[in-house]
């Protein structure tokens, strides 16, 4: 697996802050040490699966290994402006993978960021969550402006690691890069500080309490819909009154200080869903909500755990949902919970 970003500010200079230690939910990112030589090259240098679509061979040797350690990485962490860290994964206390700036220009603000981790760890989304702390570091400590990256388009993975990070794809250059397979057309993705930093406002910081609606909580249901949808009320007053009368259907809704600020809407579907079980039920997430000034505070993520288990309650194991194409902030929502894209369709229609 591969990637490489670029990092683009209009600002004078960029604030380097060098190999600082990092941290996410389930990894350390951190400077190498010699220590790491072992778990480097048992973990990844080795493996020509890992380099396939990098521009570097796999290790003969750990003693290849030691030399890019101790010449190439540790001997530079004096220079504010080097960036090479150690992907650790907390639960083994040892180095999966490595991500950091290869190519770097403060005239043009540019870093170019490649990664790779051990196929071990592969499709757990530890790749994602390294370069998204990354992408923040870069955007709020560092203070560049735009963050590029590309990939070979024979190594889809790789494009599913930019998206979760917020990068968004915006064409195929042919036959404009190479790596171990020889001449490759690149796959490139971007995002700017401007789009980072709107997608991400200030938000009130609450500490919600979410329950299953009842009947009663019909007229918040519905005003927290008509926020999401473009509906009559009385017609979807009308929609949530069956709904509430249907087993098959449920809402939960989040407050805060007794004040709706979140709801989701479950159901349970037996017709075919795409990329299910034929022949079973499962959860559907319908719809799902939250104030603006309320998000960044994993209101929507606990709703969706709750419809979840709703679902488990009803014999179901499997939920699935749906976006539209061009809904990117909820493509990426979606594969932060876990979801896995089934397949893409558009629809049509003509009078007849």
């Amino acid at each position: 697996m591969g990637i490489f970003v670029h990092i683009l500010s209009s600002r004078v200079e960029m604030n380097h802050k060098g190999t600082i230690t990092l941290e996410t939910e389930r990894l350390i990112l951190r400077r190498f040490t010699n220590t790491d030589d072992e778990a480097m090259f048992r973990n990844w240098c080795a493996d020509p699966g890992v380099t396939k679509y990098l521009m570097w061979k796999p290790h003969d040797s750990i003693e290849e290994t030691r030399q890019v350690l101790s010449d190439i990485w540790i001997s530079r962490y004096d220079e504010p402006d080097f960036y090479q860290w150690a992907i650790e994964a907390k639960d083994i206390h040892e180095p999966i993978g490595s991500i950091g700036a290869v190519k770097q220009d403060d005239k043009t603000q540019m870093v170019h960021i490649g990664y790779c981790i051990g196929k071990a760890w592969w499709r757990n989304g530890y790749t994602s969550e390294a370069l998204t702390r990354l992408v923040r570091f870069f955007f709020e400590e560092v203070g560049v402006n735009r963050i590029e990256s590309r990939h070979d388009p024979r190594n889809p993975n790789s494009g599913k690691v930019m998206q979760k990070a917020g990068l968004r794809y915006e064409g195929t250059s042919f036959q404009s890069d190479w790596n171990n397979q020889g001449i490759c057309n690149a796959a490139n993705y971007a995002i700017l500080a401007r789009d980072y930093f709107k997608n991400s406002p200030p938000t009130l910081a609450v500490n919600p309490a979410s329950r299953k609606a009842v009947p009663d909580d019909i007229e918040i249901v519905t005003d927290l819909l008509c926020e999401l949808y473009s509906m009559d009320r009385n017609e979807l007053l009308a929609e949530n009154k069956q709904h509430f009368s249907d087993s098959r259907q449920g809402f939960f809704l989040s407050f805060t200080e007794n004040k709706p600020i979140g709801i989701a809407h479950v159901s349970l579907r037996s017709e075919y869903v795409n990329g299910t079980e034929l022949g079973g039920t499962c959860g559907y997430l319908e719809a799902i909500y939250v104030r603006p000034e309320y998000r960044k505070n994993r209101i929507a993520a606990n709703l969706v755990r709750l419809c979840e288990m709703w679902a488990k309650e009803h014999g179901c194991r499997e939920f699935a949902s749906d976006c539209l194409l061009h809904n990117t902030d909820s493509y990426l929502f979606h594969l932060r919970l876990g979801f896995a894209e089934t397949e893409r369709c558009i629809f049509f229609r003509k009078d007849i």
